[in-house]
């Protein structure tokens, strides 16, 4: 009979099944998590560029016509100089940003426009801010085949394909005149292929606010996944927001320092104390008759991450370095709290090590 004590992962989830308090909204606002469609965006901003160059084609045209004839007009009759060639080309540039003025600004201010309508105006410099772990290879190794990385490629793949089909569709439509264009004059026939590559792109932009309606309201849904609370959680934070705010501020003062000194005393009843190795220290305990996942008893930052260490140490806690762990510990979860579901395996794997090696998961067939 096999005698391994394995992690369950499935014993580790507590049901996530009521939804986000406003407060909970709120504290994820101030760190930057807000759900928006990138497709959507994209697509109202495309939309309104093509319409908008519909309509301006032949103002657009003919201001280049208009400036291309006044340069052939002023060009000398000998050869011409260098500093003709400049005039002109400042002349052809300013021409151009002229003529594709309407088309950029509508661009700009459709898709600024509905980006603020997603999420709001957000001031956040913290987020600009480097983040060294995405110089790290490996953690952009993993980025590239994640789930999300994944999903955006068949995302883009299935974009494709169906623009392609309509452009396909559009230009079928209208495939008889197109043939005949070797025969036809040559400003019907520049408008025909004008009104087609029109139609194409009208009809592509539409497909685009379809799809991107579709993934807002996915984006959505993985946005109120993620800010789903326990009950407990839910139970907690009514507890943490009732009274007046001169006691909850002296209720949270004296809570902290009782928690430091609980975080201490715990850290010796910890199963693994992880590090970073100086920077960063979270300790963790799980109890597979008592805790529904593992849960993290202490953590601290430079001294007080030194502190844990020291303690653990003396207590013969199995301390294991982890850099990206113990950094996505630190910030993703709070004092008493359980591990979250995306660092489940990671630290099961940490867990059944340490085991391993105190002896708690027996080799098979002992």
């Amino acid at each position: 009979m096999t005698l391994y004590r394995e992690v369950d992962l499935q014993l580790f989830a507590e049901e996530k099944s009521q939804p986000a308090t406003p407060r909970r909204r709120q504290l994820a606002r101030e760190r930057g998590q807000v759900f928006s469609s990138q497709d959507l965006t994209s697509a109202v901003s495309i939309l309104f560029a093509v319409l908008t160059l519909k309509f301006t084609l032949k103002f657009s045209a003919g201001v280049v016509a208009q400036k291309s004839s006044q340069i052939w007009a002023s060009m000398p009759s000998g050869a011409p100089g260098i500093g003709w060639a400049a005039n002109a080309m400042k002349d052809v540039m300013a021409t151009f940003f002229l003529a594709g003025f309407p088309v950029m600004a509508a661009a700009v201010v459709f898709g600024v426009g509905t980006s603020l309508l997603q999420v709001g105006f957000m001031a956040k410099p913290g987020l600009l801010l480097p983040d060294v772990n995405r110089l790290n290879p490996l953690e952009g190794f993993k980025r590239i085949f994640s789930r999300r990385s994944l999903q955006a490629l068949f995302k883009s793949l299935a974009k494709t394909l169906l623009i392609g089909l309509v452009a396909w569709n559009t230009a079928k439509s209208v495939w008889p005149q197109l043939s005949a264009l070797v025969i036809t004059d040559l400003a019907q026939s520049v408008s025909i292929v004008a009104q087609s590559v029109s139609n194409i792109l009208v009809n592509s932009s539409i497909l685009l606010i379809f799809i991107g309606v579709l993934d807002y309201v996915y984006q959505w849904w993985e946005y109120e996944k993620s800010l789903r609370m326990t009950y407990q959680e839910v139970k907690e934070e009514i507890k943490d927001t009732e009274g007046k705010p001169e006691v909850r501020q002296a209720i949270r003062q004296r809570q902290r320092q009782i928690s430091m000194r609980r975080m201490m005393q715990d850290v010796p009843s910890a199963d693994v104390v992880l590090i970073n190795p100086t920077h960063y220290a979270v300790a963790l305990k799980y109890s597979m008759e008592e805790d529904a996942a593992p849960k993290v008893v202490a953590k601290g930052l430079n001294e007080l991450a030194l502190r844990i260490r020291a303690i653990a140490e003396e207590n013969r806690v199995y301390v294991f370095e982890d850099p990206p762990l113990a950094q996505a510990l630190y910030h993703a979860v709070d004092i008493g709290e359980m591990i979250p579901e995306e660092l489940y395996q990671a630290v099961a794997q940490v867990l059944a090590y340490v085991y391993r090696l105190s002896g708690m998961m027996p080799m098979e067939g002992t």
